[in-house]
């Protein structure tokens, strides 16, 4: 899982429906993720951690498209694959992502719908 979508699958997680406006988030070449109420680091070797929303994220990214971890008290496990799909669970929720190549990432986690885009900056905006 692409560390844009893991931010927002933290936030979707832990803010729920109150995320009624869109937001913003960057990410630069060093692998640090800043926004509002984020703040991640993700190292070479597959570790992300940081702070979403107040509460800790730790996850552990493989080279065959799986994550696992936390973020809160919530357990993820997720599956990347070469086309831009991105399936599992995170806590209760399932989630079924699908990232295109020009940026846009679609889907729901639980029954939440998801719509994000990622420029060639680095910004992330999900709506």
């Amino acid at each position: 899982m692409n560390l844009k979508t893991l931010v927002f699958v933290g936030l979707v997680v832990l803010f729920g429906s109150s995320m009624a406006q869109a937001q913003t988030y960057y990410t630069d070449s060093y692998g640090n993720t800043t926004g509002p109420g984020v703040s991640l680091y993700s190292d070479p070797y597959g570790n992300t951690t940081g702070r979403v929303g107040g509460r800790n994220l730790n996850t552990y990214g493989d080279p065959y498209g799986n994550t696992t971890g936390r973020v809160g008290s919530q357990r993820l496990n997720t599956y990347s694959d070469s086309y831009g799909n991105t399936t599992g669970t995170i806590g209760g929720n399932r989630l079924n992502l699908y990232t295109d190549p020009y940026g846009n990432t679609t889907g729901t986690i639980g029954r939440r719908r998801v719509n994000c885009y990622t420029d060639s900056y680095g910004n992330t905006t999900c709506n």
